[in-house]
C-alpha cells in the first residue's frame, strides 16, 4: 500500500509510555491513530508514515507489511540494546518523556528522506507461470492510471517488450542503458521526460531491441535506483520477475490462472513477497476453462483475489496487431480498477 504524509500509528501497550507517544505524535501535527489491538494495527500500519511501538506490542507489528525504516520503538525506561526485544522493529529505542525530543527530531528526519517519494505508489506485477498475461496486465494498470502520471518499467529484458503492447516500440525516449542515474539523484519529473510515452501519457521505460547478446543484464540495484525516482509521484508499475522485485514496493499483483499449476506457482510467489515485507494480492485470468474456483486459488496461494478477468475474446490477437486498447476492455477495465482500489 501507498504511504502517506498524514498519519502515525501509535501501537504501545504501556500506559506510561502509551501517553507520551500520543502527545509526541500530536506534536507531529499528523493524525495520529491510536491501534488498540492487533486487528487495528494491521489494519492502520501498511499506509502509516510512522509507527511507534513498544516491547509488549512488537509482535502485533510482526505479522504486518511495514517498512522497519519508518518504525520507532518506545519505553517509559530505556533498555540496552541486548535487552530490547523490539530492536529488530527500529534504529533505536527512545525513553519517553527523556527522550522525547530526539524522537520527534528522528521522525523529522524520516520526512526529510522520504518526502519526495511519499506521494508516488510502486506496484510490481509478478506472473505465477508463463503465458497469464502479466505484461498486458501491467499494462492495464499503466493505462488505467494515465491521469495519475503512471510510469511503466520492465524488468524482463528477454521477453517481449511493453513498448510493444503499448505501441510506442518507435517513439523517441530512452531505454535501459541510456539511462545514467548514478547516485540516485533524478527527480520523478526529470524521469518521465527522458522516457517514450504513450497517446494518453503513460510514460514507457523498457528494453532496447537488438541481436548482440547484452555483457551488463539490469541488477536489482540499478532497478532500485529508477524506481526510487520513479516513485516521487503518481503510480510506477514494475513488471518483473522475482528476483528484481523492487526493494521500494508497496504491493505486488500475482497474476495466475485459475488451474493447478499456476495456483501453485503463485502459492510460492505469495510466501516470497511476505518474506520481502511486501502485500501480495492475486488477479486471476481466464483461459477458455477453469479447474478452480477463485476460492481454491485463494486457499491455495495463501493470499486474497482481489479481481478476476474473464477471457475477452479477440484480446490476444488486438494487442498482438495493434496494441493494447486505449479504451480497456470492460473485464480488463474493472479489474485494473480494482487493482488500483487496493493501492489508493
Amino acid at each position: 500500500m501507498a504511504y502517506t504524509q498524514s498519519t502515525i500509528v501509535v501501537a504501545v501497550a504501556d500506559p506510561a509510555a502509551h501517553t507520551e507517544a500520543v502527545h509526541i505524535a500530536a506534536a507531529t501535527g499528523r493524525q495520529v491513530v491510536d491501534a488498540a489491538d492487533a486487528t487495528q494495527l494491521a489494519r492502520h500500519a501498511p499506509k502509516a508514515f510512522a509507527l511507534l511501538v513498544d516491547a509488549a506490542r512488537a509482535p502485533d507489528l510482526a505479522a504486518t507489511s511495514v517498512d522497519r525504516a519508518r518504525v520507532f520503538t518506545v519505553a517509559a525506561d530505556i533498555t540496552t540494546p541486548a535487552e530490547d526485544p523490539t530492536a529488530a522493529f527500529g534504529p533505536a529505542c527512545f525513553a519517553l518523556p527523556a527522550q522525547a525530543a530526539d524522537l520527534l527530531r528522528a521522525i523529522g528526519a524520516l520526512s526529510l528522506a522520504t518526502g519526495p517519494q511519499a506521494s508516488g505508489r510502486v506496484v510490481a506485477v509478478l506472473g505465477a507461470g508463463g503465458g497469464v498475461g502479466a505484461s498486458v496486465v501491467a499494462c492495464s494498470l499503466g493505462r488505467a492510471a494515465a491521469s495519475q502520471s503512471a510510469m511503466l518499467i520492465d524488468a524482463h529484458r528477454v521477453t517481449g517488450a511493453l513498448d510493444l503492447i503499448l505501441g510506442v516500440e518507435q517513439t523517441p525516449g530512452a531505454r535501459w542503458g541510456d539511462l545514467d542515474i548514478g547516485e540516485g539523484a533524478v527527480n520523478h519529473a526529470d524521469l518521465r521526460h527522458a522516457l517514450p510515452a504513450t497517446e494518453d501519457g503513460v510514460a514507457v521505460l523498457t528494453f532496447s531491441r537488438t541481436k548482440v547478446a547484452d555483457s551488463h543484464p539490469l541488477t536489482r540495484d540499478e532497478l532500485d535506483a529508477v524506481v526510487g525516482a520513479a516513485a516521487g509521484g503518481g503510480l510506477s508499475v514494475v513488471d518483473a520477475p522475482l528476483p528484481l522485485l523492487p526493494g521500494r514496493c508497496d504491493a505486488a499483483v500475482i497474476v495466475a490462472a485459475p488451474q493447478l499449476r499456476s495456483a501453485t506457482a503463485a502459492s510460492r510467489l505469495v510466501a516470497e513477497c511476505n518474506a520481502a515485507g511486501v502485500a501480495p494480492m492475486l488477479l486471476l485470468r481466464d483461459h477458455g476453462w477453469a479447474a478452480l474456483s477463485p476460492a481454491e486459488v485463494e486457499h491455495a496461494a495463501g493470499a486474497r483475489v482481489v479481481a478476476h478477468v474473464p477471457d475477452v475474446r479477440g484480446l490476444p490477437k488486438t494487442v498482438e496487431c495493434h496494441g493494447l486498447p486505449l479504451r480497456l476492455p470492460r473485464g480488463l477495465a474493472r479489474a485494473a480498477d480494482a487493482v488500483l482500489g487496493e493501492v489508493a
